[in-house]
Order: structure tokens, then C-alpha cells, then sequence
């Protein structure tokens, strides 16, 4: 109920990208278009299991975002009963047993409804539910329940035998990380997750396990810490000193990602209206210890809190607990992996422990004045964060809405105030748009993405002056990276292919393309620069300049490749009636730059080799008939 306005929002963020492999299949009728559609995510594994569920629901896309969104509820509801077990099966065998077992029973179901209800009632939890594409997290937290429940229940079960014990720890930490991983690359914390609930509460249990089952545990939990630990330290050397595509590095990472950790408890434990949603990309970034002041203090308060969580495990087990889990869970994503600074679904998972902790120390406490009192302080806590996911829930049903509450509430995000005059350019009002892009224009004056929107609303308006794009021109070769000044480029050469704005005309787009190719920035990112030549093989089909076409289009393939790029190429070329070039180009495409996952499912070799097949049809049929077929491509690079 509380999360049903938000259902009939629509698709937003980081949705479109996420979700396009949808468009671009039209059914699966083999193992080769399976393999096709799990190949779309570049990176390995590629989060299969997750591509798999949005396939099952291809026909809702792109035009029923509700479908996608119950589906999502539906597991977030499924994950908040498996919080419930988890935390009533801890606290049934932690909580002291120095009473009857009806009390026993009811202060653990009392742990466990207040645990599951402060996780799922928190309104940091909307923005991991509500994107449809966190399925990705959802299904992984899910995945990494079943498993923390199957490894307790092997860990706990004394008086079963030690092969059914060793059965279910294999297959919570075992077959259900594997699954969990496949959702989410995070799923491989499954083990620290563990590993936290061991150090916490289970000790003495590890310590009374069978030789052959302690040994089994070693072996599920320490090589995959040790291994995740590792790929930390990895990237440091990797990413130390060299260019990045954020701006920021990563030493200043590592030294803001405490401010933020405590910004998030800040949000789950201090609910209040308009602090929660997707854009936090204006967040201060930390460049030492002193700027800004709370850095030292917040880094200070982690580090003197993980210690006494390690030191103080025996005596404060519920501390350690809600620290060790946490801060566990935020290995992969807040710490040297250069990903994108602050993301509220970040504490989808690591939630969990803080709230099982508190359940816990409620319901230890001996009935009297001081537990009815924590009682009503949670539900009134309780309450206050229902209402606040409930408004928030409200926001999320209205782009408009949610324009105009994160603009205001995050005047530092550029995303934001773009989103703000994406809304108010839809609803006719370009005027009154540029006046919000020219307000954060002055406070970040450098950032491309509000300068290519600038050059846009001005083409709307017909007032373009030829210094507009001289001014956007020099930015683009000096500015720092930015995502959306290269994916702007492509609404720019639409523009100007159409002649809708006659100050940017065809010359001028390529203008701005080159002077961005020209800043080492975006030169040396290659998905960056991949697609900057792609949208200039555009540029040049439309001059009909077949070369050029042909031309960036290899570019394309050496910084970006994919495995459509040869096609496209032999198929331009086939237009042209250059036959045995296009069967050049894909009898000679090198295979080993494709992404590894594309590798694993897909041989394009085959289907390159069904091409050229049919090209050598397409050429004997040319040779055989009286007439030659006109070309698709006209001016000097045509067929004479």
C-alpha cells in the first residue's frame, strides 16, 4: 500500500540503458538469440539471471513500467519474509534461554517482525524497488537470504548428521552465491555476510563444529574473502595516478566514501521527507583530509568504530554485528572500485544487520518499564518511516513531481536540474528552462552536459548565435569527463541531419564531434570515444560518403567493439555493390576483442560465416541479372 503510488511512475534513470537488449530482440527462438540478449551487458558475468527475469516480461516494455514494478515489489516482500526467518532463527538460538520456551518463542517473532518491518518500511529502500532495473540488487539480496538461511541452518542443526549439515552450507554459501553473483556482481559477499554472523554470535558454534564441517566452512568462507579483500587491493596500483572517468580519484574515493556511509545511516535512522531519491552526483567530493572538515572526523569515527567492533566482539556481540555486517556490505561499492560515488539501494542488503542487531537488543531486554518503553519509541520510529516512504512513494508517481523535489532538494546535481528542464522543454515552457539551465550553468560553468543542453534549448528558441556553439566548441576539447557530454552529441547531429536549427549545421556538428575527440578525455575512454566515431559514421551516411562511413566505423570496432559493428560495415559496403570488400571485412574481423561474455555465449564466427554466404548469393545474383540494382549510398565513394 504505502509503495502503490510509485507503481505508475515511469521508466526512469538508468532504466532505458539497462533495459534496451529488450528493443532489440524480437523473440528467442534459439540458443544463439538467448546468448545474443545475455551478451548485451559488456561486463562478465553479466548479471544473467536478472536479463533473464526482464525477458520474461518483454512484452510490457517500454510501455507498462507497472508490470515491471509489481514484480519488484513482489520480491522485495519476499526478501522482508526472509529477513523475518533469518532474524527469528539468530534470535531463537542467541537470545538467553534462561526462560520458558513460549517466551523464547515470542521474543524471537517479536525480533524478527520488528526486524523485517524496519527493513522494509525504511524509505531508503525506494529508490532499490521503485528503479526498475535494481531487480538486479533485489534478486541478489533474495538469492543471499535463502543463503545466509541455509548456512545457519547447517551451522545450527547439532543434532543432525554431518552430511545433511555439510549439504545445506554448501548449498547456501555455495549454489545460492552463485546465483546471488549472477544477479549482482555483490553477491560474492555473500561470505562476509557469514563471516559477520560468526564473529558476532555464533563463536562458540563454529568452534563445537565436527573437523570435516570446520573445514568445509573454511573452505566456503575465507578463499572468497580473501579473494574480494584481494581485488581491493588490486585496484589500487590500477587505478592510482591514472585518468579516470569520474572526477575524482581514487584516494579521494576512499577518503569521501565515510562521509557518505554516515549520510546513509543518517537517512535510515532520521527519516524525513524530500532527502531520498537517485541523483546524488553533486555530493562534495573529499580532495584531503580538511576539505570538507567532516572528512577526518567521519573517517576517524569508521575506522575507531570497525575497531572496537573486532575488539569488543565478545563483549558488545550485537555492536559488532551491526558494524561488521554493514560495513561488509558496502565492500565492493564504496571503497576502491571507481564506481559512481552515492546510491541509496547501496544499503539494500547491508540494512540487515543494523536492523537484526536492534530487533535483538530489544527483545534480550527482561520485561518491564524500560522494554514497553523501546517498544513505543519503535513504533513511533516505525511509524515516521511509513510515512515518510509513503509520501516519497507519492513523489515517484509524477515526473513532474519528482523533477521539481530533487531539483530543489539537490541544487548541487546536475542530473537533477537537467532532469528539471528535460520536464519543463516537454511541457513547452523552453524559456523557463533555460532560466533553470542558466542558474546551474554559473555554479558549474565547465560541465558540458548543461553546456550541450544550453545549445539545445537555444536551437528551440531560434536565437542560436554562432558564439554559442564557438563557446561549446573550446569547452569540449579542455572539460573534465562527463557522461552525458558524449551521449548529448547524438540529439545534436539529429538536430542538425534535420536542419531544424540553422546556426548547427552538419559542418558544425562534426565540429564539435572532432573538438571532443580532441580532448585526451574522452579520446582515451573507449566506450567514450567508440561512440563519439559511431555517431560520426552517422554523420558521414548522411553526406553519402561511403569511405568516411567505412572509416569510422573501424574506429568504432578498436575503441568499442561489437560484434554488429563488421555487419554494419559489409552491409554499407554490399549497398554499394563492393561485394568481396564486404566479405573482407567479415572474413578478417578479429574476434578476440569482443567482450569475454559475448565470446562465451555468442559464435559470431558463424554467423559472420552465414553472412558472407549470403553475400557470395547476393554477388551472383548481381552478375546474373541484365540490370545493376541503384546503391544506397550516393556522392564519389558510389559504384561508377
Amino acid at each position: 500500500m504505502l509503495y502503490w503510488p510509485a507503481m505508475h511512475g515511469s521508466f526512469l534513470f538508468d532504466d532505458f540503458p539497462n533495459l534496451t537488449a529488450l528493443t532489440s530482440i524480437d523473440h528467442v527462438s534459439s540458443w544463439r538469440d538467448l546468448g545474443i540478449f545475455l551478451s548485451q551487458p559488456r561486463n562478465f558475468p553479466g548479471r544473467p539471471v536478472a536479463m533473464l527475469s526482464f525477458l520474461m516480461q518483454k512484452a510490457s516494455w517500454p510501455d507498462h513500467p507497472l508490470h515491471f514494478r509489481l514484480i519488484n515489489v513482489g520480491i522485495h516482500l519476499l526478501n522482508g519474509v526472509l529477513v523475518f526467518g533469518l532474524v527469528r532463527r539468530v534470535a531463537r538460538h542467541w537470545l538467553p534461554n534462561q526462560v520458558t520456551p513460549d517466551l523464547l518463542q515470542n521474543r524471537a517473532n517479536v525480533a524478527a517482525c520488528l526486524a523485517a518491518a524496519a527493513w522494509l518500511f525504511n524509505p531508503i529502500q525506494l529508490s532499490g524497488v521503485v528503479l526498475v532495473v535494481q531487480r538486479m540488487t533485489l534478486l541478489m539480496a533474495m538469492f543471499m537470504l535463502l543463503g545466509l538461511l541455509g548456512y545457519t541452518r547447517g551451522l545450527l542443526a547439532t543434532e543432525w548428521p554431518a552430511w545433511r549439515r555439510s549439504m545445506w552450507m554448501l548449498l547456501g554459501l555455495g549454489a545460492c552465491m552463485g546465483l546471488a553473483f549472477l544477479s549482482k556482481e555483490n553477491g560474492v559477499l555473500l561470505p562476509v555476510y557469514a563471516l559477520a554472523l560468526d564473529a558476532a554470535l555464533f563463536r562458540e558454534d563454529v568452534q563445537r563444529l565436527p573437523r570435516t564441517l570446520a573445514w568445509l566452512r573454511r573452505l566456503l568462507i575465507w578463499p572468497v574473502v580473501l579473494f574480494v579483500l584481494g581485488y581491493l587491493l588490486w585496484t589500487l596500483p590500477n587505478e592510482w595516478g591514472h585518468a579516470s572517468t569520474r572526477n575524482f580519484t581514487v584516494d579521494q574515493r576512499l577518503l569521501t566514501e565515510p562521509r557518505i556511509l554516515f549520510d546513509y545511516l543518517g537517512k535510515i535512522f532520521l527519516p524525513r521527507f524530500g532527502l531520498y531519491g537517485l541523483y546524488h552526483d553533486g555530493y562534495v567530493v573529499s580532495r584531503n583530509l580538511f576539505s570538507p572538515w567532516t572528512t577526518l572526523p567521519a573517517l576517524l569515527a569508521l575506522i575507531g568504530a570497525l575497531s572496537a567492533a573486532l575488539a569488543g566482539r565478545r563483549r558488545w556481540p550485537l555492536f559488532a554485528l551491526a558494524v561488521l555486517w554493514y560495513l561488509g556490505g558496502q565492500l565492493v561499492e564504496s571503497t576502491t572500485v571507481m564506481l559512481e560515488l552515492y546510491f541509496e539501494h547501496r544499503n539494500y542488503m547491508p540494512l540487515v544487520g543494523p536492523v537484526m542487531a536492534l530487533a535483538l537488543s530489544v527483545a534480550r531486554l527482561p520485561q518491564g518499564q524500560r522494554q514497553r518503553t523501546l517498544y513505543l519509541v519503535a513504533g513511533l520510529w516505525l511509524l515516521a518511516c511509513c510515512v515518510t516512504t509513503a509520501l516519497s512513494a507519492r513523489v515517484y508517481a509524477s515526473e513532474d513531481r519528482l523533477a521539481l523535489v530533487w531539483a530543489n532538494s539537490q541544487p548541487d546535481s546536475t542530473r537533477a536540474q537537467v532532469y528539471l528542464v528535460d520536464r519543463l522543454y516537454k511541457h513547452g515552457q523552453p524559456a523557463t528552462a533555460l532560466q533553470v539551465l542558466e542558474k546551474a550553468i554559473q555554479l558549474r560553468p565547465n560541465n558540458i552536459s548543461l553546456a550541450e543542453d544550453r545549445v539545445l534549448l537555444k536551437c528551440v528558441q531560434g536565437d542560436l548565435a554562432q558564439a554559442d556553439l564557438d563557446k561549446l566548441n573550446t569547452l569540449l576539447r579542455t572539460a573534465v569527463f562527463d557522461q552525458g557530454g558524449w551521449e548529448n552529441i547524438e540529439i545534436l547531429r539529429t538536430i542538425a541531419t534535420q536542419g531544424a536549427c540553422p546556426e548547427l549545421t552538419p559542418k558544425a556538428w562534426l565540429g564539435l564531434a572532432d573538438a571532443q575527440l580532441s580532448n585526451p578525455a574522452y579520446a582515451n575512454n573507449g566506450l567514450a570515444s567508440g561512440f563519439l566515431h559511431y555517431q560520426k559514421h552517422y554523420w558521414a551516411v548522411s553526406q553519402g560518403n561511403l569511405g568516411t562511413a567505412i572509416h569510422e566505423l573501424e574506429l568504432t570496432y578498436q575503441n568499442d567493439p561489437d560484434a554488429n559493428i563488421p555487419r554494419l560495415e559489409a552491409k554499407y559496403l554490399v549497398s554499394a555493390q563492393l561485394y568481396d570488400q564486404a566479405i573482407d571485412v567479415l572474413r578478417n574481423t578479429d574476434y578476440s576483442r569482443l567482450p569475454l561474455l559475448r565470446r562465451l555465449l555468442v559464435d559470431d564466427r558463424a554467423i559472420n560465416k552465414a553472412d558472407i554466404g549470403e553475400i557470395y548469393r547476393m554477388r551472383k545474383n548481381s552478375r546474373d541479372a541484365a540490370g545493376k540494382p541503384s546503391s544506397l549510398i550516393v556522392g564519389p565513394y558510389a559504384p561508377q
